[in-house]
C-alpha cells in the first residue's frame, strides 16, 4: 500500500531549492510570472518525486526570502521529513538558521542535507562546507542526517539523493491521521471548464469524491468534491498526508483567505488556547504580556501571549501560555505553530497547541497550576530550548492527557461525540482511551444505547441536588404522595441541552435501582419518603373537611376559592398549603375532585341519592335543568357532578337527558 508522504524544501533564498526539485522530478516549481520574473520562490511550489523502489512522495518547494515567512510556515506544516538545502559556496546564513528553527518547531524530525551548487567549488571548500553543516546540526535530532552534496547543473549526487531520501522512508511513522478530515487551503483558481480548484495538505483524516465538506471558520458554508488529483493523477480518495487538488462546487473566489479550512465536519472555531512555547536560542525575552504574530497552517494572524506559568521567557527557554488570537482560527490539540515578533521581522519560537477550548486564566490559583501540569503532560512534555520536542511517549499519549483535560474541564453530561470532534478521534476512541485514563473518575450511561459520559465528582452533586429537590419538594408538600416528575427536575437543575436531558433521564433510572428515589406514577420521590400528619396539620384539614362540606350546593372551591384563601390565610395557611391540602383530602375521598374544582364527598352522596332515586322511575331520565332543580344547587355544582356521576358510571348522559345505569342502580340503598 502506498504510502501518503510529504517531503519539503528549507534553506536561504538563492541557495538552489527550487533548482534541485527541477533537476530531480524534472517539474519546475516556479510557475507564476512574478517568481520567474524575481527569480525566488514565493508562494508554495508543488511537485512530486518517483523513487526507484516505485513509492512516490509529494513535494513542497517553500519559499526561502525573508518576506515570505508566512508561506514558508503554510508549506513546512503537514510534511513528514525535510530537505535542508544549503549552498556549498556560501554555507549555513540566517534564514538557514530561521528555517531550522520552523522546521523543528513544527515537529518535523526526519531530513536530509543536500549541499546545492557543489560544482562550484573546489574539494577543499566543499569538505569545509560538509563541517560547517555538521557543527550546524550538532545536538539537534538531525545531527546524524546524511549530507549528501549535489548538482543541479551537471546531475551529480541526484541518484545518491534519492536514495538517501528512500532510505529515510521506512524510519518515519505513520501519520495518526484522526477521524476529521481537515485540510489548509493554501491556493484557489479557476480552472476554465471545470470550476474552481483548491489545493493544499491534508492534515487529517481522508476525503472522497463526491463527499460534502465544510468551509472553516465561520457559517461552515458546505461544498461537494467534484474530482480529487494526487500527485497530477485523478484518485478517488485524499488522506493525510497528501497534497491534493480539489475541484470543489459550491466555493467562489470570495470564501478563499489565508487560514481558511476545509473540513468534513463543522469544528468550532476559538479566539484562545493554551499551548506550549520556547523561544529560539537567539530570541529576545517575551514577559508576561506579549504582542506577537501567530502563524500555523496558512493562517497568520496577530495574538498576544499570556505566560501561565513564569513571568518572562528567555532565549531558550519554554513555558505554557494562553494565546489570545485576532481572529477566529479552526485549531486542534498537537497542532504546531511559531511566532514572529510584533514588527514582523523576526521569528523567535513557537510550540504545541494543547487545548482549544480552555478558561481563561486570569489569575494563578492552585487549581490553575494543578490544571497545567496536567496540561504539559498532556503535550508529551516540554519542548526543549533548541525547539525540538522530548521523548514524549507517542501521540497516543498525548491524545489520552488531552482526553483527561476536556473531561475534567466539562461542567455537566457530555457526548462522546463532543469530545471526540475536539480532540480529532472517533468516539469509539474516546470511550476506550477513557478505560485507560480515567475509568475511576468518569461514569458512563447509555441511554437508548446512546453514550453519555460524566465525572464522577460531578454526577454525585448532581445526584445530591436531586435529592435535595425532592426533599424540598416533600417538606412543602408533606401530605402529597407524589413528587416532581421528570421535566419538572429538568428545571430544577436548568437542564436544558438534549444531553442533559438524556442524561437525567438515566441518572433517575439509576437512582431508582439504587433506591435513593422512586416513582409513582409519572412522578419521583425520595425513596424513605411517607406522608405525615401532625396535630397542627390535622387540625388544618378537619378545618377545610368542615368548610369545604358547609359549602353545600351553593358554592364550589373553585367558585369561593378567593373567599377560601383569606380564610386559610387567616389560620396561617399559605395558598400553596391550601392546594395541597385539597389535594390530600381528594386522594383520601373526603372531596371530589372534577374539571378543576373540589365538592365535599357528603354533599356529593347526598345529591347522587337524590338524583338516582329519581331516575329509578323515570326510563326516559331527566334533564340537567330538572336535576338543577332536584337538589337546588347552582349551575357550576350541576355540571360538575354531572362529570363525576358519568364517570363513575353511575348514570350516562344522553343529549340533553341524565339516565341510571345498572351500576347506578347498586348505588340506590335498598
Amino acid at each position: 500500500m502506498s504510502r501518503h508522504l510529504i517531503l519539503g524544501t528549507a534553506g536561504h533564498v538563492d541557495h538552489g531549492k527550487t533548482a534541485l526539485i527541477r533537476a530531480l522530478t524534472g517539474i519546475d516549481c516556479d510557475t507564476h510570472k512574478e517568481e520567474k520574473e524575481r527569480g525566488i520562490t514565493i508562494n508554495l511550489g508543488f511537485a512530486h518525486l518517483d523513487l526507484p523502489s516505485g513509492e512516490s512522495i509529494g513535494i513542497v518547494d517553500m519559499p526561502g526570502h525573508k518576506d515570505f515567512i508566512r508561506t514558508m510556515v503554510a508549506g513546512a506544516y503537514g510534511i513528514d521529513l525535510v530537505m535542508l538545502v544549503i549552498a556549498a559556496d556560501s554555507g549555513v546564513m540566517p534564514q538557514t538558521v530561521e528555517h531550522f528553527n520552523i522546521i523543528q518547531m513544527l515537529g518535523i524530525h526526519h531530513g536530509i542535507v543536500a549541499l546545492t551548487k557543489s560544482d562550484l567549488v573546489d574539494e577543499e571548500t566543499l569538505g569545509m562546507a560538509k563541517l560547517e553543516v555538521m557543527e550546524f546540526l550538532e545536538g539537534t535530532p538531525f545531527q546524524n542526517t546524511p549530507i549528501i552534496p549535489v548538482s543541479s547543473v551537471t546531475g551529480s549526487g541526484l541518484d545518491m539523493l534519492r536514495n538517501q531520501i528512500e532510505a529515510l522512508l521506512p524510519w518515519i511513522t505513520d501519520k495518526d491521521t484522526g477521524h476529521v478530515f481537515r485540510m489548509y487551503i493554501d491556493r484557489l483558481f479557476n480552472l476554465k471548464g471545470q470550476g474552481y480548484v483548491v489545493t493544499g495538505t491534508v492534515m487529517n483524516g481522508s476525503a472522497t469524491t463526491g463527499q460534502e465538506l465544510y468551509l472553516l471558520p465561520g457559517f461552515g458554508k458546505k461544498l461537494k468534491i467534484r474530482q480529487i488529483q494526487r500527485h497530477g493523477k485523478t484518485v478517488d480518495s485524499a488522506y493525510a498526508g497528501d497534497r491534493a487538488a480539489m475541484n470543489l462546487t459550491g466555493i467562489t473566489l470570495e470564501d478563499f483567505e489565508r487560514g481558511v479550512v476545509l473540513s468534513g465536519q463543522r469544528l468550532p472555531s476559538t479566539q484562545m488556547t493554551d499551548a506550549s512555547l520556547v523561544l529560539f536560542g537567539e530570541s529576545e525575552k517575551i514577559s508576561k504580556w506579549s504582542q506577537v504574530i501567530f502563524l500555523t497552517g496558512t493562517l497568520r494572524c496577530n495574538a498576544r501571549i499570556h505566560l501561565l506559568d513564569t513571568d518572562q521567557v528567555g532565549p531558550g527557554e519554554s513555558a505554557l501560555v494562553q494565546i489570545h488570537l485576532e481572529k477566529p482560527a479552526i485549531l486542534m490539540y498537537g497542532d504546531h505553530y511559531v511566532i514572529r515578533n510584533s514588527s514582523d521581522d523576526a521569528t523567535i519560537g513557537g510550540g504545541m497547541i494543547l487545548d482549544i477550548s480552555p478558561l481563561h486564566h486570569r489569575k494563578r490559583t492552585t487549581k490553575l497550576v494543578e490544571y497545567l501540569k496536567d496540561l504539559g503532560e498532556a503535550g508529551g512534555g516540554r519542548l526543549d530550548a533548541g525547539g525540538g520536542k522530548q521523548e514524549a511517549g507517542g501521540s497516543r499519549q498525548q491524545g489520552l492527557g488531552w482526553l483527561k483535560i476536556e473531561m475534567r474541564k466539562e461542567s455537566g453530561p457530555v457526548f462522546p461525540e463532543t469530545i471526540a470532534t475536539r480532540l480529532n478521534l472517533s468516539p469509539d476512541d474516546v470511550l476506550n482511551h477513557l478505560n485507560e485514563v480515567l475509568s475511576s473518575e468518569v461514569r458512563q450511561y447509555n441511554p437508548g444505547g446512546n453514550s453519555i459520559l460524566i465525572m464522577n465528582s460531578l454526577d454525585e452533586s448532581i445526584r445530591q441536588k436531586v435529592l435535595s429537590v425532592l426533599r424540598q419538594w416533600h417538606e412543602a408538600n408533606p401530605l402529597l404522595e407524589s413528587g416532581l416528575d421528570t421535566k419538572g427536575l429538568a428545571g430544577k437543575l436548568s437542564f436544558q441541552s438534549t444531553v442533559q436531558k438524556h442524561y437525567l433521564e438515566a441518572l433517575l433510572d439509576s437512582m431508582q435501582k439504587e433506591g435513593s428515589i422512586r416513582k409513582s406514577g409519572s412522578a419521583w420521590l425520595l425513596g424513605d419518603f411517607q406522608v405525615t400528619i401532625d396535630k397542627k396539620m390535622q387540625e388544618s384539614l378537619d378545618w377545610l373537611d368542615k368548610t369545604t362540606e358547609q359549602f353545600g350546593v351553593q358554592r364550589s372551591v373553585a367558585t369561593e376559592i378567593e373567599q377560601l384563601v383569606t380564610a386559610a390565610q387567616a389560620r396561617g395557611i399559605s395558598k400553596q398549603r391550601l392546594t395541597m391540602m385539597l389535594m390530600y383530602l381528594a386522594r383520601e375521598g373526603v372531596l371530589h375532585f372534577y374539571d378543576n374544582d373540589y365538592i365535599h364527598r357528603s354533599v356529593a352522596d347526598h345529591c347522587r341519592n337524590l338524583l338516582l332515586a329519581d331516575l329509578k322511575h323515570k326510563e326516559a331520565g331527566i334533564n340537567e335543568k330538572e336535576f338543577r332543580l332536584l337538589i337546588d344547587g347552582t349551575k357550576r355544582i350541576v355540571q360538575v357532578l354531572i362529570g363525576i356521576f358519568t364517570e363513575e358510571g353511575s348514570i350516562t348522559k344522553q343529549s340533553f337527558y341524565l339516565r341510571i345505569t345498572e351500576k347506578g342502580k347498586r348505588f340506590l340503598k335498598p
